[in-house]
């Protein structure tokens, strides 16, 4: 076998180039391999390689659907091998790329949903560097370009230790799958790089590009990933910086802008700006895209509202923000001393303008409602967050439906408000789910909406599955614009209150 990477990575991924080499050969050798990862004899491996004609069939039986006999199969010269990844019936052949990691998903701090996005991510990103744009979809492990599936997912995990893998179709004679239900899903069209756009490929170069990226998502050195260039952020400084940092210190007042290491501090203290966070900084809830502390709070603080108005009127300010953590433990969810700090605030200083950023009222929605009445004109946000699929992994507490409500039934019980909400990327979703996601929201009556790239902001936070270029939030701007909202914001460092104050951000955000 020819090492890809050894060299590089020697201590933490291990790359081998298997080359044309029969399916049967390379099963025993993943189970040597397995075995030996499992003692902890070997570092973390993948096998790359390319099979002479071959069918598997899964675990799943429902899936394993023949379209031939396995004699008949026999004579065309087809192998056909039964074996336990997950999935069902799926085929293998010259022209067809297959990686095969050899992974502790422990080490690597990975459940199995998180590693099969990560194959998800390092094939798109593989396929755009070939020219094609794919797309995962919802429950169906692998990607598709349209209607057409091009990648197929089948993993194993023992012990912790990953085996089977990915097949991505490059250049491989696709006839191969009429003898099969692709996955045990009828109707499915299978297609490849070459029949998408009629170009060959080196499968040696292509192997290079995968290796690539292999070491980029999988590799120990890059578990924190180095952040590319469009997302790097000069470190906080300067004199307006200072002084915000020690107002905001001498009043005991706390920032989500600190809590949750936000990327834009430096630049909204410097400007002045800052996101208030009230209630405390425990969160009844344990978000895992966030890294406020969870726990037990303390009761609410009656003399914050004070100490936040004093810091409006020290800082003149003219556009206040104010979220604050989830408190299930409180009848009305904290929207009392929501209300509460903006009167305060308004008595000190008349003319500025509000923005709420609330928990979802998980199960005092009408309560809270009521409750915040007494404290209009705001602009009402509260973030979705995530796409629906991923609230169990990012979201366990809330609910996406409950989000959506709350948003709706603010726009119905306030006059002549706004409605504001906040979705991340990067954490596995597809655009066909974001764009549902927009929809949902406009359905809910949501006027403003901001796009960012989620950042891991804690070493127990999620993983970034993706780093999103900052042409495909100027593609998320305009479709949200085309959908009706009147107040965009999409850009890799967007996040829910940043730039807030801006009257108008339907111009170029190219720069923040």
């Amino acid at each position: 076998m020819l090492t890809v990477a050894e060299k590089t990575q020697k201590q933490t991924l291990q790359i081998y180039d298997c080359g044309l080499a029969d399916f049967r050969k390379v099963l025993q050798q993943q189970h040597q391999l397995r075995d030996k990862r499992r003692r902890n004899e070997i570092t973390d491996t993948v096998l790359i390689t390319e099979h002479p004609p071959v069918i598997t069939l899964g675990a799943r039986q429902s899936a394993n659907k023949l379209l031939a006999s396995r004699s008949d199969l026999e004579k065309r010269q087809i192998d056909v091998v039964d074996i336990r990844r997950g999935g069902g019936a799926t085929a293998h052949n010259p022209g067809q790329l297959v990686f095969y990691p050899i992974l502790n998903l422990h080490r690597l701090g990975l459940d199995i949903n998180e590693y099969i996005r990560k194959l998800e991510a390092i094939g798109i990103e593989l396929l755009e560097l070939l020219g094609i744009s794919s797309q995962r979809r919802e429950g169906l492990p692998g990607l598709w370009v349209g209607d057409r599936k091009i990648a197929s997912i089948g993993v194993r995990v023992s012990k912790s230790v990953t085996y089977h893998g990915m097949a991505i179709n490059i250049q491989n004679d696709l006839s191969i799958f009429d003898y099969i239900t692709p996955c045990g899903l009828n109707g499915i069209k299978m297609t490849s790089v070459y029949k998408e756009t009629a170009k060959s490929h080196s499968m040696p170069q292509v192997k290079e590009k995968l290796a690539k990226l292999l070491i980029k998502h999988l590799s120990n050195i890059n578990k924190r990933d180095k952040l590319p260039s469009w997302l790097h952020r000069p470190l906080p400084a300067g004199e307006t910086y200072n002084y915000m940092k020690n107002l905001l210190n001498s009043l005991g007042l706390e920032t989500i802008c600190t809590n949750a290491n936000c990327p834009n501090r430096g630049l909204c203290w410097a400007r002045a700006t800052a996101t208030v966070l009230i209630l405390g900084n425990i969160c009844t809830r344990n978000c895992k895209f966030c890294s406020v502390s969870t726990g037990k709070p303390l009761p609410p603080d009656p003399t914050e509202p004070l100490r936040i108005a004093e810091m409006a009127k020290q800082m003149k300010l003219k556009y206040l923000v104010i979220t604050s953590v989830n408190r299930d433990d409180l009848p009305d969810g904290g929207a009392g001393h929501f209300r509460n700090c903006i009167q305060k605030v308004r008595r000190q200083c008349p003319d500025i303008k509000f923005e709420i950023l609330t928990p979802d009222f998980r199960t005092c929605r009408q309560r809270a409602l009521e409750t915040l009445k007494d404290a209009l004109p705001f602009v009402f946000a509260h973030n979705v967050e995530t796409v629906p699929s991923l609230y169990s992994v990012a979201r366990p507490g809330a609910d996406y439906q409950c989000s959506l409500n709350l948003l709706k039934m603010a726009k119905q019980s306030f006059d002549n408000i706004q409605t504001k909400s906040s979705i991340m990327l990067g954490l596995g979703e597809n655009n066909d789910e974001i764009e549902q996601v927009l929809k949902d929201l406009r359905n809910a009556g949501c006027d403003r909406i901001t796009i960012g790239q989620y950042l891991k902001p804690s070493n127990n936070s999620l993983d970034v599955i993706e780093y999103v270029r900052p042409e495909k939030f100027d593609y998320w701007k305009q479709k949200a614009v085309q959908l009706g909202f009147n107040w965009v914001m999409s850009s890799p460092f967007a996040r829910s209150s940043y730039l807030a104050e801006q009257e108008n951000t339907l111009t170029s955000m190219a720069d923040i």
